[in-house]
């Protein structure tokens, strides 16, 4: 049984794979959202930037554009429910004069008009009804990873952006380094070709390994803190009462609030091969392999998820496989070579090696048809090939602005960003239904078509997730 709105009925009446491979293949980038709508920018100044989000990973964003782009913009108003609590403080000492609040809606009542762009920076969980709003202004939004908790609330998102107008961003930094240009460039030169197979592994620990599994209940309820809102901090979710273990990056434990390790590391590893190789597409089949650790709460210890992409006119068969977990290890090919981030030595194996004595970081492994396999890290650095790592590759173009600045840049409107919404929606359409998978703790298929799980009443509901709570239902219309 569907569970789907109106609107994300409506999504579905709409070819999105089509409208992406004819954008793409005609270079019409400008119809899509997020290239060139310089909405609400004073032509005279600098673009006025707010930050929903001032702590923690905000404020390392807060931080970038400063240093990235802070000829063309300037911070005017600083938003976080968890206003002068210590991950704020960097901010705010930073930064003693711009308006503080812990409301976004109440910084948009108040000061809309003197808003050209947002930042988003918050929980998973809570993208969606800030993105929202910003976008219902006009006002340009860059958005961090995941680009929102749910596939419904992804779909309207892609839609919102399209319909207002407004340039778009999520924050996968690394999609507008080398990696994509090199990766872009091999693709539409036939470098890369005929992938069957895609390995992505992120085998580090993650917050909720330190449960084991072994949770089952909710924390137990106490008091708030003096400087938290915590009731804004909800938001759209379903009503817990405050603990600890929901704050300071904690939420990334709790399948109410996070997306587990594939949301927080899957558009750093995955985003090329969907946007270039897999055309934007969604998997069938998502196939749960293996699953330790599972429970109702938190997400798994480890996982292995296969999903299936069916052969279409724009690509073949193929399987893009999601490995976590500490121990959870990929196959490696023979000739990988054990890359390391920033220079550090590197030291190389022939097959399957012994993984005691080496650390295997964030990365992926693409198999061609023909044989050639290609492996990378996460984030910014390019494709090797596998058994040549040192070997001279083609040229491809050099990156231009970062991301920061290519979304300031394109508020302005001289630029496009690299990952607008129309892009981020359906990669991070493919964490959710993973997501999803890992939940209800078995494999699920996906109807391309209908935009639901077929006969499984249980598995769609995680599509769309809890009805919001009272006061939050309008985001959820457009």
């Amino acid at each position: 049984m569907a569970i789907c709105s109106k609107a994300r009925r409506y999504c579905m009446q709409v070819n999105r794979r089509a409208f992406l491979a004819g954008a793409c293949a005609a270079g019409a980038w400008q119809v899509l959202s997020g290239c060139f709508s310089p909405r609400a920018y004073r032509a005279n100044g600098k673009v006025r930037l707010a930050a929903i989000g001032v702590g923690q990973q905000a404020w390392y964003d807060i931080c970038r554009f400063r240093k990235d782009a802070g000829d063309i913009c300037e911070l005017v108003a600083l938003c976080d429910t968890d206003m002068e609590s210590g991950p704020t403080l960097p901010a705010l000492k930073a930064y003693p004069g711009l308006p503080r609040y812990r409301d976004f809606r109440k910084m948009f009542d108040e000061m809309a008009d003197s808003i050209d762009a947002v930042l988003v920076a918050i929980p998973d969980f809570s993208h969606f009804p800030a993105a929202m709003h910003a976008m219902k202004l006009g006002k340009a939004v860059f958005v961090e990873k995941p680009l929102a908790h749910t596939f419904e609330e992804c779909e309207l998102l892609r839609l919102a952006a399209r319909k207002y107008g407004v340039v778009t961003q999520m924050g996968n930094q690394g999609h507008s380094t080398i990696k994509y240009y090199q990766f872009k460039e091999y693709v539409e030169k036939g470098i890369v070709k005929d992938v069957a197979r895609v390995n992505v592994h992120m085998n580090m620990t993650r917050r909720w390994h330190k449960f084991k599994g072994n949770i089952f209940h909710y924390p137990v309820g106490e008091d708030i803190p003096a400087t938290l809102d915590y009731d804004t901090w909800l938001g759209t979710a379903r009503f817990h009462e405050y603990s600890p273990e929901y704050m300071r990056g904690e939420w990334r434990c709790w399948y109410d609030f996070g997306n587990g390790a594939i949301g927080d590391w899957g558009a750093h590893l995955m985003d090329c091969v969907h946007e270039f190789l897999l055309k934007g597409d969604l998997p069938s089949k998502i196939e749960l392999v293996k699953c330790e650790g599972w429970n109702q709460f938190v997400f798994p210890c480890a996982t292995t998820v296969k999903m299936s992409f069916p052969a279409n006119e724009k690509h073949g068969d193929m399987t893009l496989a999601w490995y976590d977990g500490a121990q959870n290890l990929p196959p490696l090919p023979k000739g990988f070579v054990y890359d390391v981030p920033d220079g550090i030595p590197k030291n190389s194996a022939n097959g399957d090696a012994d993984f005691n004595r080496r650390q295997l970081f964030p990365g992926k492994e693409m198999y061609q048809k023909d044989g050639t396999v290609w492996q990378s890290l996460s984030h910014k650095h390019p494709l090797h090939l596998v058994g040549d790592f040192n070997a001279k590759l083609p040229d491809y173009p050099p990156e231009t602005d970062t991301h920061y600045r290519s979304f300031i840049r394109a508020v302005k409107g001289e630029t496009r960003t690299l990952s607008p919404f129309e892009v981020a929606a359906p990669l991070s359409q493919v964490f959710c239904l993973a997501c999803v998978a890992m939940r209800v703790n078995r494999s699920i298929a996906f109807d391309l078509s209908k935009g639901e799980i077929p006969g499984d009443t249980y598995a769609n509901y995680f599509l769309k997730g809890p009805s919001p709570r009272k006061g939050w239902e309008s985001y959820y219309k457009i």
